[in-house]
């Protein structure tokens, strides 16, 4: 695997060794393979991109490293710890902001702060800290019926870094949002990458979207229940334009790729 110069000296974060899972059928004594023999190494401070058609396991990949399931195959290490619970070290976002609609923006991020026994006395500086970063200041005592589809989804932004987490996950996380908004949350989520170095997984359908945030983006395959290719994005992100003939020609490999039989 060819990992870009400035990465060299970084270490590894995540660890995939082998990983595997199947599920048994309903009503048969069949099993169905969703992943397999996935090996991945990624680097602290990374954003990985992880991209695919539906049905090929991105998501159950994603939810292993979360520790949602904590039965399969092969190995996951977080700095060289195996993965297999829940922890406030790896932190999902999903597509739906998974907001509670009865507390405010400020009582969504302190509720998790609650839940990760962080001492009261320093609850607010944190909560208010990371909706500042957000931008959503004065917008803490509102309800999330009241906010927009993007307000939301940096709420939900804000909640996951808030506990800190050595990892990211995000699971299509501005899917529902139309392209405008998109565009506004990926320079956000780039500026806060910048500043604070998180190690990111980011699952998506959006070949644009994969390419423009991802250090790397790995192709996934139902055929072959694992990762049939990865592609090093190695260009400064503030230059990645649609109209950049660099990153078209990226794009069309990839289109190729995801789209071809096997």
């Amino acid at each position: 695997m060819y990992i870009q110069k400035e990465y060299i000296e970084r270490k590894i974060s995540l660890d995939l060794k082998n990983v595997s899972q199947q599920y048994l059928q309903p009503h048969t004594e069949r099993t169905h393979t969703v992943l397999q023999n996935i090996n991945i190494q990624i680097l602290e401070g990374e954003i990985v991109t992880i991209l695919g058609k539906s049905g090929c396991g991105k998501s159950t990949l994603l939810n292993l490293i979360a520790g949602f399931e904590n039965s399969y195959g092969g190995e996951i290490l977080l700095n060289g710890k195996p993965v297999k619970d829940i922890s406030p070290e790896r932190i999902m976002m999903f597509q739906e902001s998974a907001l509670f609609p009865w507390l405010t923006a400020y009582q969504n991020i302190e509720i998790a702060l609650k839940m990760g026994k962080i001492p009261k006395e320093q609850r607010e500086e944190i909560v208010m800290h990371y909706l500042e970063i957000v931008g959503l200041s004065d917008y803490s005592r509102s309800y999330i019926h009241q906010l927009s589809g993007g307000m939301k989804q940096r709420v939900a932004l804000a909640r996951a870094l808030s506990l800190n987490p050595k990892v990211l996950l995000m699971d299509e996380p501005f899917a529902a949002l139309d392209i405008t908004i998109k565009k506004s949350l990926y320079q956000e989520l780039l500026a806060l990458h910048t500043k604070h170095k998180k190690t990111i997984l980011f699952v998506t359908h959006n070949i644009n979207e994969a390419v423009l945030l991802g250090d790397r983006v790995i192709v996934m395959s139902p055929q072959i229940y694992g990762i049939k290719n990865e592609y090093v994005i190695d260009i400064p992100k503030e230059q990645r334009k649609d109209n950049n003939p660099i990153i078209k020609n990226i794009i069309n490999q990839i289109t190729s790729d995801l789209y071809e039989n096997n």
